[in-house]
């Protein structure tokens, strides 16, 4: 297997048969480490509550994967806040799920992946505290600073897209409720402000995206805002390490 090519998905919400198309998909391109933006119904409560994640990782051990998971909005935040990290800057959901602490980075595979996940549930009212929605779902200027202090990544995974990236959502919402939601947005933005990543992973839109952030000096910021579940071509994407540096493609999601 190549060891420079990794698989970046985005939001799944905890579709077990997706989340199979993707592995199986990732592991014919030779890939063994794959990256989630969020949104996979992380310990998400209900009589099913383990099924998914367990379900997950035997197919993760049975391609030689593992999945490295950084929260979304529809995820449970009362456990990922609880997960002990580990001294490699990661905490362990099931052997082959390794989940990125929120503000925390590690190293996957010789790649530097900061991660600070998290959105505004703009859905909230209609949801069930604890139950579909916590209250915890937002990334913190404590989050963003316990990253920056980190120094230097080569990628950084958010959930909710940057405020520099215009995104124009399916529905229109009240301009308080698009404030609100702005808020983290110009959070996210800061970070990248002040990190200047070469990639930012994202996902929450449920729509396939990539923009240039140009920084103050010319460096370039490139924004891949990657598309929902059953979206063959825009839900996951082929990262590869070249001699010239990161090379992002559409990954092929075939197969049931």
């Amino acid at each position: 297997m190549d060891e420079s090519r990794w698989v970046f998905i985005g939001d799944t919400h905890g579709d077990t048969g997706w989340m199979r198309t993707v592995l199986r998909s990732a592991a014919r391109a030779g890939v063994r480490s794959l990256v989630h933006v969020g949104d996979d119904a992380f310990d998400w409560p209900g009589r099913n509550r383990p099924k998914h994640a367990n379900r997950v990782n035997h197919m993760l051990e049975e391609h030689g994967q593992t999945l490295y998971f950084s929260g979304g909005n529809h995820d449970n935040w009362t456990t990922l806040l609880k997960l002990k990290t580990e001294s490699d800057g990661l905490a362990t959901w099931r052997p082959n799920i390794r989940v990125f602490p929120r503000g925390g980075r590690a190293v996957v595979e010789g790649l530097t992946i900061g991660a600070i996940g998290g959105a505004y549930s703009v859905d909230a009212s209609h949801r069930s505290l604890g139950l579909s929605w916590w209250n915890t779902e937002e990334p913190t200027r404590e989050d963003a600073q316990r990253l920056l202090d980190g120094g230097p990544v080569d990628v950084l995974v958010t959930h909710d897209v940057p405020l520099g990236v215009p995104m124009v959502g399916d529905f229109k919402l009240p301009p308080a409720l698009v404030d609100r939601a702005n808020v983290t947005r110009q959070l996210l933005q800061d970070v990248v402000d002040q990190l200047q990543p070469t990639y930012v992973f994202c996902g929450h839109w449920h729509q396939r995206k990539t923009h240039e952030l140009v920084h103050p000096g010319g460096r370039v910021t490139v924004v891949e805002v990657l598309a929902n579940e059953y979206n063959r071509r825009t839900n996951a994407v082929l990262v590869t390490k070249r001699e010239d540096g990161l090379v992002v493609e559409p990954l092929n999601l075939s197969g049931n």
